[in-house]
């Protein structure tokens, strides 16, 4: 029975308790970076439906109300991907949510479109065929006239 009790106490004495927890800790860490990643997956279904209502309610894409809500969720993210180790992209591939609220907060910039070369165009083109149309008339008028004294 001594035996027994002396042949553990030599394999005990190597490892150090960290060792034995070793299982446990990392068990505790995928739980706990479970419970973040639904947390995050929350955050960001609240934040796209309070967005949803905004656009709803005639909101513009880029106003304050969606930056908050962007910011707000944007912060979330990057915590959860620090902790992860994964990439920010990852993340906006898992949850395309995020990629829907960013482009809120920040759209692309609408370029005006340039309606002068339109503009002149019609306006020439009105002034030619109002000229067009006059010579074609006096020329109609003056062949008729020289037709008529032709014939008299």
């Amino acid at each position: 029975m001594d035996e027994l009790n002396s042949q553990k106490e030599s394999t005990c004495r190597g490892t150090s308790v960290a060792a034995y927890l070793q299982p446990v800790t990392g068990l505790y860490k995928s739980v706990k970076l479970g419970w973040k990643w639904r947390r995050l997956k929350w955050a960001v279904a609240a934040a796209s439906e309070a967005a949803q209502g905004h656009e709803a309610n005639g909101v513009r894409p880029g106003s304050q109300e969606f930056k908050t809500l962007y910011n707000d969720v944007a912060k979330k993210a990057q915590e959860y991907a620090h902790e992860s180790g994964d990439p920010i992209d990852t993340l906006k591939a898992k949850l395309p949510s995020l990629c829907a609220v960013e482009r809120l907060a920040n759209p692309d910039p609408v370029m005006p479109q340039n309606r002068l070369g339109l503009t002149l165009g019609i306006v020439i083109a009105a002034v030619l065929g109002s000229v067009g149309t006059g010579a074609l008339i006096g020329l109609a008028t003056g062949m008729a006239h020289w037709i008529a004294h032709l014939f008299a």
